[in-house]
């Protein structure tokens, strides 16, 4: 229960179904690993630290909660250099480890239920995978964002028709950790345009893999990176809109919190409030779609980037939409935006 309630972002009823669970049985690692993820995503690092050293107690041969206690260690920052240590070498931010549990992404993408997320990208337009990128990996990339060196463009946006915010496109090469998420999410959201592509009785089909993608956008002249990190203050918001850039694109685009939400229940939690995604057809009519969806530390969102599919008397047609996002009421918020072609 805890588990399901946390998926539908409900923290504070999450939190009382663990907290049951361990009353009734107070050696069972689980909850204590789930109740860390919670208050982890709530900003609340030094009790996620605690509980997740509880559950590798419980459960020491399980190897993700060790990991993720390390990760833990080092966002509390209780891994100071030893005084024999010589000092760190210089690391290029861009790179990461071959070591890191970053780099295992088509392995973890790779346990998700991709004709789930098919089937709700299809039928609504986008698609939700709550906790896609750990707590640590958005700390990390939080902290790229004021670093001049990886960034070719930055805007700063304040127009009411347009958004408040600040907006900074990646140079190439873009980080790595960036990289191999859009490499390992490309192939299964391929499968799914390529389905639609099926459905609408077009011949033209997206290549398996990223790098065929990007050779075609190259092709097109389209040589520009688009990932790119959005930090949103007080205020802030993402006017609905579609994105119309390049002659060639991908259908389907995504998108990742990277900051936690406040817990209402508990005001000193670091955390931001609003800013929930919206979707919504365009031109509106009195049936058309339109959603908020709201997304915490980590969690992510496929969605359409200018069409979505519908069906009307049995035949597949596309329906434009818009998406954007609503003002900020409190806090900050970062996000990273992966579109998966590239700009001219």
């Amino acid at each position: 229960m805890g588990k399901i309630l946390g998926l539908r972002h409900k923290d504070s009823e999450a939190a009382k179904s663990f907290a049951a669970a361990l009353s009734l049985a107070p050696t069972f690692a689980d909850p204590y690993a789930h109740l860390a993820t919670l208050r982890l995503r709530q900003g609340r690092v030094e009790e996620a630290l605690g509980l997740q050293t509880q559950a590798v107690k419980y459960a020491p041969r399980n190897a993700p909660y060790a990991e993720q206690l390390q990760a833990y260690q080092a966002l509390a920052g209780q891994f100071p250099p030893h005084a024999d240590s010589p000092a760190p070498a210089t690391v290029d931010p861009t790179e990461v480890s071959s070591a890191d549990p970053r780099n295992d992404w088509p392995q973890r993408l790779g346990t998700l239920d991709w004709h789930a997320l098919a089937n709700r990208l299809t039928r609504d337009g986008y698609a939700v995978v709550a906790r896609m990128v750990d707590a640590a990996t958005c700390e990390w990339l939080r902290g790229l964002f004021d670093d001049d060196r990886l960034f070719s463009k930055t805007v700063v946006m304040d127009r009411p028709e347009f958004g408040k915010g600040a907006y900074r496109y990646f140079g190439a090469p873009i980080p790595q950790v960036v990289d191999q998420l859009r490499r390992a999410v490309y192939p299964h959201v391929a499968r799914i345009a390529n389905e639609w592509q099926q459905m609408l009785g077009d011949s033209e089909s997206f290549p398996e893999d990223w790098d065929s993608f990007r050779d075609r956008c190259h092709s097109a002249g389209q040589t520009t990176p688009t990932p790119i990190l959005l930090k949103y203050g007080p205020g802030g918001f993402n006017a609905l809109h579609r994105d119309l850039r390049g002659a060639v694109f991908f259908p389907i685009q995504l998108a990742v919190v990277l900051s936690p939400r406040t817990d209402p229940e508990h005001a000193e939690t670091q955390g931001f409030q609003g800013g929930e995604f919206l979707f919504c057809d365009f031109p509106e009519r009195r049936k058309s779609l339109r959603r908020e969806v709201v997304l915490g530390l980590g969690d992510a969102v496929l969605f359409c980037t200018r069409d979505r599919l519908v069906r009307t008397g049995g035949v597949a047609g596309l329906q434009s939409v818009k998406h954007g996002a609503a003002p900020i009421t409190a806090g900050t918020r970062f996000v990273l935006g992966v579109p998966f072609h590239e700009y001219r």
